[in-house]
């Protein structure tokens, strides 16, 4: 082979390099490229940039895609996310005993829970500014700290609150969008931190909160089920 190589033309070899770089290629990459194709294409955040047409284009097609390839049932899944001091479950970032570092908070122990929890809801809507910043995952100390937050570092901070007060609650991630589930008068009430009247438009399409992708727990996190 060596001695074939040396006595051909300069063109010869270019080609025949090139032969190989190719069948190297997809030897090494056609496997992995296939592998991709055939596991589901999520989507946590839409790719464009926000405006009102982006999101609703990107909700419809990403609503008829869950739906498609996810069942209703949910199984355990190990939910992972990129901070800015490396890779850590999103369990990491849920801290319930924040309530106790925030000062002149407006809801008390003894209050009842229905009450207690719209004074936490409104606190954590109110006394922050809502912000977009889809690639960025903060801890709630971090949050607390920066007075502001996009729909997953408020939504966490909201959980975080709601669990020290004793009022049973979750995330919920779907549709490139975070909220809270919390559970009072016997149901199961959907939270909203974002208040913008453009963006709550696109939340009150039909079915937009109904089966989310990812349940965010306290210690665990549960995802929809391939059919």
């Amino acid at each position: 082979m060596s001695d074939r190589f040396l006595q051909m033309l300069p063109c010869q070899k270019i080609l025949l390099l090139l032969l190989l770089s190719l069948i190297f290629f997809v030897a090494c990459f056609g496997c992995a490229a296939i592998i991709k194709e055939k596991r589901p294409e999520e989507i946590v955040t839409p790719a464009l940039p926000w405006d009102v047409k982006n999101y609703a284009l990107f909700l419809k097609q990403n609503m008829k895609n869950m739906n498609e390839r996810y069942s209703t049932q949910y199984a355990p899944y190990d939910f992972v996310v990129d901070t800015d001091t490396g890779s850590t479950r999103i369990q990491n970032l849920i801290e319930p005993e924040i309530a106790l570092e925030i000062k002149d908070r407006p809801w008390t122990d003894n209050m009842e829970d229905d009450y207690k929890l719209y004074k936490i809801f409104k606190y954590v809507q109110n006394d922050y500014i809502f912000f977009m910043e889809p690639n960025k995952w903060l801890t709630v100390k971090e949050t607390v700290k920066s007075k502001k937050g996009d729909c997953k570092s408020l939504s966490l901070l909201l959980m975080s609150l709601l669990i020290s007060a004793g009022i049973d609650a979750h995330a919920a991630i779907s549709n490139g969008h975070m909220w809270v589930n919390a559970f009072y008068d016997s149901r199961w009430h959907v939270l909203e931190i974002d208040n913008d009247p453009e963006r709550k438009k696109i939340y009150s399409i039909p079915g937009f909160y109904d089966n989310p992708l990812y349940k965010i727990y306290p210690d665990h996190t549960e995802k929809r089920v391939l059919i």
